[in-house]
């Protein structure tokens, strides 16, 4: 009996390691630009990625996350002067986004099971050319946060 159940932990323990692997594997392969590119793509599969960005004229990013989390920093991005657009999406897992506090966000979310909050200065309390960011979050047991705050 005991055997059975330590071949059960070191077969658990195997298939884990083989999915982190995977994991990261298709995170990189998945990932796309870097913190100066206008558009980037951010993929966390069975583990965690930060991601801040510098971009001089931010058109879109897209950000994919499954049994793991994203912490993506754009304060320090300048929006492209038409503004720009964000996907989100996360599967039992989490994202946080930190916008800054001056960026008009219009936040759209899809949940089944999960959560979709913004955090953000009022659209109404900013100037009408204030930068726009769209933002479409989709969380299936898990969780988005877009903030100004720290």
């Amino acid at each position: 009996m005991i055997r059975k159940l330590v071949r059960a932990a070191v077969l658990i323990a195997v298939v884990e390691l083989a999915a982190l692997i995977a994991g990261l594997a298709i995170s990189r392969k998945l990932t796309r630009g870097d913190g100066d590119s206008n558009e980037f793509q951010v993929a966390a599969i069975f583990g965690g990625r930060k991601f801040k960005s510098r971009a001089p004229g931010l058109r879109s990013g897209s950000v994919i996350t499954s049994m793991g989390g994203a912490d993506i920093d754009l304060r320090d991005a300048t929006l492209d002067s038409s503004g720009a657009n964000l996907e989100v999406k996360t599967m039992m897992g989490g994202i946080r986004v930190v916008v800054p506090a001056e960026w008009a966000v219009d936040l759209a979310a899809d949940t089944k099971a999960g959560g979709v909050e913004a955090r953000v200065t009022p659209v109404e309390s900013l100037p009408d050319d204030a930068p726009h960011l769209n933002v479409h979050a989709v969380a299936c047991m898990g969780g988005v946060l877009v903030t100004s705050e720290i």
